[in-house]
């Protein structure tokens, strides 16, 4: 027996509803036909993916592999069907890391609006982890992600540097006294990055968290999250300090001084689909525009980077 997209289908949505009649429900079909879909997978596969064993949903090792490549096929066939289906307007699917969203992603979005009404720009916000696996997936025809070993930056790309530190709500600051030590920041609650983020190893080294932890650790799933976290009382926590500008300004947030200083943290365009090259290289003109827009009137906590050329090169962006 053959795996087809359709048993990968019903896999894909049963390790993320964790139900056989939800599944059923979001796929039009009854639970047996559900069930008879993940069972010619699992033959066909000669493998185990669910641990029946279990008295919740459970996925065997081999399940958790196998859910990566549906989630492939499910992104692949998706993307397939959305560049078929032409002839209105076009869809550009960008995907950006945390800070971009919430600094010059809005000038981005507002200026491709502008520029290319038939253009409808689709926002993928997310960790490097999570949007490099939409780009091995081909959902992507842009990415703005940060420095990883794997991701070769597009040829020329311009880069935005964002300045990274602490800060914490008012009410925390001013239980202590500046600039905090390492030895300091341990004793207080912290709110931490997963560990796919690029600062949560930086921040662990600075705390030295293999070590007791005298104080909470908590922990968010995003930056947009985290600020939320931080203006709530949750505890310290390291930001881009540009996405919580307004909330410096407006007294919701207090940027924190600290003894061991937290490197700057880059972003740069690392992928372009080389098959629409006409429409990238316009959307990825309006892209630079509106980062280089958005660092000459918010100087404060970043810098705009023409060409970041230290690094080898990948996608050139041809005309």
């Amino acid at each position: 027996m053959e795996l087809n997209f359709k048993q990968m289908e019903a896999f894909y949505w049963l390790t993320q509803l964790q139900s056989y009649r939800l599944v059923a429900e979001r796929l039009s079909l009854t639970q047996p036909a559900v069930s008879a879909r993940i069972s010619a997978l699992e033959q066909a596969m000669n493998l185990q993916l669910i641990d029946r064993n279990s008295t919740r949903f459970r996925l065997t090792g081999e399940g958790l592999y196998v859910a990566e490549y549906a989630e492939m096929f499910v992104n692949l066939q998706d993307a397939m069907t959305n560049r078929i289906d032409e002839d209105r307007h076009r869809h550009f699917a960008v995907g950006m890391v945390g800070m971009v969203p919430l600094t010059w992603g809005v000038l981005f979005r507002e200026m491709v609006a502008e520029a290319v009404p038939n253009v409808i720009l689709d926002i993928y916000t997310g960790s490097n982890l999570e949007l490099k696996r939409m780009l091995r997936s081909g959902v992507l025809d842009m990415a703005l992600l940060t420095d990883e070993k794997d991701l070769a930056r597009v040829q020329d790309s311009f880069s935005v540097q964002y300045d990274v530190g602490w800060a914490a709500s008012p009410a925390l600051a001013s239980r202590v006294t500046q600039p905090l030590s390492a030895a300091d920041l341990r004793h207080q609650p912290i709110i931490l990055y997963p560990p796919s983020s690029p600062l949560s190893q930086p921040i662990s080294n600075i705390l030295q968290e293999n070590r007791a932890r005298p104080a909470a650790r908590h922990m968010g799933n995003s930056l947009a999250m985290i600020l939320d976290m931080m203006k709530m009382g949750y505890g310290f926590a390291t930001v881009a300090l540009a996405c919580a500008e307004d909330d410096f300004d407006a007294g919701r947030l207090v940027p924190i001084d600290t003894l061991d200083k937290v490197p700057p943290i880059s972003i740069h365009c690392v992928h372009v689909n080389s098959a629409r090259k006409a429409q990238v290289r316009q959307v990825y003109e309006i892209a630079k525009e509106a980062a280089q827009t958005w660092c000459r009137d918010y100087p404060r906590y970043t810098m705009f980077v023409e060409n970041s050329d230290d690094q080898p090169a990948s996608n050139p962006l041809e005309t």
